[in-house]
């Protein structure tokens, strides 16, 4: 018994480490003796999100040590249920209440799959997500917003800011291109024409967190090309939101992201990707494109024209704010209060259903 007094009540699930970036402000609130934060993976991956939260000051510890212990937490807070331990989910083995904390909207097969009867209670980011999940499941729902981004609203005098890291021109309009992974991914497609963009923009690739470890040819063929910056490791998308005048996105949840804060958007179009496996019966960011402005690659040499149109960008901005009302909660800056307080009062919540 005396090796679980090492343990708090509550603990985040990390299998890598961009988690990090989205759990961090519940994190603050919570503060460092409210959770613990339990880590999965492979050894390299475990040790990159360990070094990544003992710089935030957080206590974590490996799920193997945390079985072997015995401990049972009373609520388990992850964003899949994909590991299994033994015959039940490797979750269900952790902790007691399951919470899932959607991490993106986009790719809807992926994001309603059965799995979500592993959960408890689903925080979801608005009222699209949260009567979709009544499709594939009997978890009880919450509309929390978008905790990720509560600092975009909190801290205004940093709208703007560049990252010095990043070594932008003051003096230039920055774009942010937000590729995801394998078949779905704009990169190959798009890259010589992005790169283009160059001599007018500050042009900034961040790369999906997982293509570092599974498409480094792809990551390869970006260094032909005269990127101003390429993001390839784990990175705060909230920092190159601010300083981004332009995002471009091709599927999953980064341009949900863009519109939650109000962002010019594009979308680049790849082929055939409506019947994508992870897509599934109406997903989102296959929807978006009914609304969005978006670009198929043979057209890829029309983008300084489309970045130029002021009267398009004006057209676009009451289109995202009906987006916004649809896909979020109107919780700008306080989600993740709303997130904490869902975790305080689960049993209630479950309770009432």
């Amino acid at each position: 018994m005396a090796i679980n007094q090492a343990f708090r009540k509550l603990a985040f699930f990390v299998h890598t480490a961009e988690m990090c970036n989205h759990y961090q402000s519940v994190w603050r609130i919570l503060g460092q003796d409210g959770f613990d934060v339990v880590l999965h993976g492979t050894a390299s991956e475990m040790a990159e999100s360990r070094a990544f939260i003992g710089r935030m000051g957080y206590t974590c510890h490996n799920s193997g040590y945390v079985l072997k212990s015995g401990h049972y937490y009373d609520i388990v807070v992850s964003n899949h249920s994909m590991f299994d331990h033994g015959r039940q989910p490797l979750i269900h083995a952790l902790g007691r209440y399951q919470v899932r904390f959607m991490y993106a909207l986009g790719k809807a097969k992926h994001n309603f799959s059965s799995w979500n009867s592993h959960y408890d209670l689903i925080l979801c980011f608005g009222p699209w997500q949260a009567e979709r999940m009544k499709e594939c499941c009997s978890a009880v729902t919450f509309q929390m917003g978008y905790p990720r981004y509560d600092d975009y609203f909190l801290q205004p005098d940093l709208q703007n800011v560049c990252p010095a890291d990043l070594g932008l021109d003051p003096d230039k309009k920055t774009v942010l291109w937000l590729p995801t992974w394998l078949e779905l991914s704009s990169l190959p497609l798009f890259a010589d024409a992005m790169s283009a963009l160059c001599d007018q923009y500050n042009v900034i690739v961040k790369t999906h967190p997982l293509s570092a470890k599974n498409e480094p040819d792809v990551l390869q063929a970006l260094r032909q090309y005269p990127f101003t910056a390429v993001i390839t490791h784990v990175y705060d998308n909230l920092a190159l939101f601010r300083c981004a005048d332009f995002i471009v996105c091709d599927y999953g949840g980064t341009p949900f992201g863009a519109i939650y804060l109000d962002k010019n958007l594009l979308l680049l179009n790849v082929p055939d990707a409506a019947g994508h496996e992870l897509m599934g019966e109406k997903s989102p960011d296959i929807e978006l494109r009914q609304n969005i402005v978006h670009l198929d690659a043979v057209d890829r040499w029309q983008l300084p024209e489309l970045l130029q149109d002021d009267t398009l960008w004006a057209s676009q901005v009451p289109v995202r704010r009906q987006l916004r009302h649809c896909y979020f909660a109107a919780s700008y800056g306080f989600s993740a209060e709303l997130a904490v307080l869902a975790l305080q009062n689960i049993e209630s919540l479950i309770r009432q259903g």
